[in-house]
């Protein structure tokens, strides 16, 4: 990795960063960690194409590193390219990159309505050491949808403990203590995500409440 362009890229000179580590690969185009920085930063910055060219070559120069994958389905995902996606993650799962793998699953699974696997994949993402809270909020999200109340509510304290400022926490949260016999404080939080995010969460508040 070249630490002065991840230094200029973190400080918000972005462009400056991609520039400089452009012209690096230039001279060193093999170099599998420099594919893989610029790539990720590129994905960053949304320039999804170039950034999977450069997996792809990076991925035939080190077809066993998990990271590569991982940044490859990471990059699928965001084209709506979900079974390739899937297929990069798939081998992945037993690797240093299982927890990120299973919770990308999770996320793929939970939009395509699949709830049974993504249930699977969010529970193991869940429960992985150094979960915390994407993991543990899209876990809630997926037991919500499902409407197993009691299986959400553990997590949901968990996330709200975690971050309680949080609109899509607050939002989650809230539906699950109104489900759990938390009726105050469950509406208390969907107040809250309302106020916080009215565009996202206001009108389906207003819905939740009005029942």
């Amino acid at each position: 990795m070249n630490q002065e362009a991840q230094a200029l890229f973190a400080q918000g000179q972005r462009e400056t960063a991609i520039v400089k580590l452009t012209k690096i690969l230039n001279a060193d185009p093999d170099n599998v960690l420099l594919l893989v920085q610029l790539a990720t930063m590129l994905i960053q910055v949304t320039d999804l194409t170039q950034a999977q060219q450069l997996l792809a070559r990076a991925a035939v120069l080190a077809p066993e590193q998990a990271d590569i994958a991982y940044n490859q389905a990471v990059v699928a995902h965001q084209l709506q390219q979900n079974e390739q996606a899937i297929a990069f993650l798939t081998p992945i799962l037993h690797s240093e990159y299982a927890r990120e793998a299973s919770y990308l699953l999770a996320v793929i699974y939970f939009e395509k309505n699949d709830l049974p696997r993504a249930t699977v994949f969010a529970l193991t993402a869940a429960e992985a050491p150094a979960a915390g809270l994407p993991e543990n909020l899209l876990l809630t999200q997926v037991f919500a949808k499902q409407q197993l109340w009691d299986q959400s509510l553990p997590y949901a304290n968990k996330i709200l403990a975690l971050d309680p400022q949080n609109a899509d926490v607050a939002f989650t949260v809230g539906a699950v203590f109104l489900n759990t016999n938390q009726l105050e404080a469950g509406q208390t939080l969907l107040q809250q995500a309302a106020n916080d995010a009215p565009k996202k969460y206001g009108a389906a508040v207003n819905l939740i409440l009005a029942e």
